[in-house]
């Protein structure tokens, strides 16, 4: 016989629960919040903006043309509206050994921020200048494949770019990916220890050729999707884990895309499902719930027939995985055009409103014993025409990430 004492053994519970590693934000350290107080109440903003002088020469005693001044009116629209909830009822409060409410709630508030983050690092799409494989003699709007040899010339090119736009180069910031900062840590690494006194306080790495550096995971990225010849049924294309299926007849499977009889008419029924991938129509079916709002939080798409591509940009996320099984095997995602686009700027280039910060309400449900947590925000973000001079769009490659 054996002994039998497992009725005997307890179970036990940690004190705390696992923890969750957060995204840490940026958009503070390096946005112009500067309107906040006037913008306390009240949805617009107007800011406008002059137009250029015109030189000439000019000959005495003959009469000068006389040219006509114009203002144009820019306008930041409060209308981002993010929220999360959740319930908890009254008998888990009391059996629950961790205090749900608190802790769940501080999470949500930790993400909403994420999002007002990656909205500010996403204003690299309004750069008034690139840097890409072009800017260092390779072939333009190709990405950078960032190697020791070519990292300061990729961060000096910033510069650069800053300098011709006739932008003061003070107070210059370079938002970087691990990637790249994987990178510059290899060039540097012989060359000096110094930097490294003020490293990683609060996200912030070193002083770099006149730009403070600062680590994030909520870079933008974007990529481009060849397709030239009409798609067979069951095709798909996958971006990060959904796979969107092309079909000649469409049924209520999530993700599927109707061909609609050609390439052109395939990619735009794609695109405009990216854009709106919580709806459902006659050429669409839209994503799963969780997927649905991942991608109306996140990414865009744009259709160009000319160049028989669709052009798909995702905030948040620093970079994807994206392939396809396309019946022409020349249709593909271009991998010199799959892209992290790190951001360099001059400090206040993009203007950031947020007239409500993530704050958890808790509220009473009528016919139930418990509550729903509620947490939301309100907020803007945008660049100025001016300001866009500002900024620099620092593509560099993620197909191999």
């Amino acid at each position: 016989m054996a002994n039998s004492f497992t009725a005997d053994f307890p179970e036990i519970w940690a004190k705390e629960q696992q923890r969750i590693f957060y995204k840490e934000n940026v958009a503070l350290k390096i946005a112009d919040v500067s309107f906040k107080s006037q913008m306390s109440n009240g949805d617009t903003l107007n800011r406008p903006y002059r137009s250029a002088s015109n030189i000439q020469a000019y000959t005495p005693w003959t009469a000068i043309t006389i040219d006509d001044k114009t203002a144009t009116n820019e306008q930041l629209s409060i209308d981002k509206m993010y929220a999360t909830g959740f319930y908890v009822d009254n008998f888990h409060q009391i059996q629950s050994n961790y205090d749900e409410i608190a802790k769940y709630a501080a999470d949500d508030g930790i993400y909403l921020s994420n999002q007002i983050d990656a909205s500010v690092l996403w204003e690299v799409v309004n750069a008034g200048s690139t840097v890409d494989d072009g800017t260092l003699w390779g072939t333009a709007w190709n990405w950078i494949a960032l190697t020791t040899s070519n990292v300061l010339a990729t961060i000096s090119a910033a510069k650069k770019k800053l300098a011709k736009q006739n932008v003061p180069l003070d107070n210059l910031f370079g938002v970087i990916s691990p990637e790249f900062e994987e990178v510059l840590v290899q060039y540097w690494a012989w060359r000096d220890t110094s930097m490294w006194d003020t490293a990683n306080e609060n996200w912030f790495l070193y002083n770099f050729y006149g730009f403070s550096l600062y680590r994030s995971n909520q870079t933008t990225w974007s990529a481009s999707l060849s397709m030239v010849t009409q798609p067979s049924d069951t095709n798909l294309v996958t971006i990060w884990w959904v796979a969107f299926h092309f079909v000649t007849t469409l049924s209520t499977t999530a993700w599927n895309v109707l061909i609609w009889g050609s390439a052109d008419a395939a990619r735009a029924n794609m695109a405009t499902l990216i854009n709106a991938p919580q709806t459902t129509t006659s050429t669409w079916v839209a994503l799963s719930t969780a997927n649905g709002r991942l991608f109306a939080n996140q990414f865009t798409a744009v259709n160009d027939n000319a160049l028989d591509t669709l052009i798909v940009t995702a905030k948040w996320v620093w970079t994807l995985t994206v392939s396809e099984a396309l019946t022409d095997w020349t249709d593909t995602w271009t991998a010199v055009l799959q892209k992290q686009r790190n951001v360099f700027w001059r400090k206040w280039a993009v203007t950031l409103v947020v007239q409500s910060d993530a704050k958890p309400q808790i509220k009473d449900v009528q016919d139930k014993l418990g509550k729903n947590v509620l947490n939301w925000v309100l907020y803007w973000v945008k660049t100025f025409a001016d300001w866009a001079k500002q900024l620099v769009d620092v593509q560099i490659k993620s197909s191999s990430f």
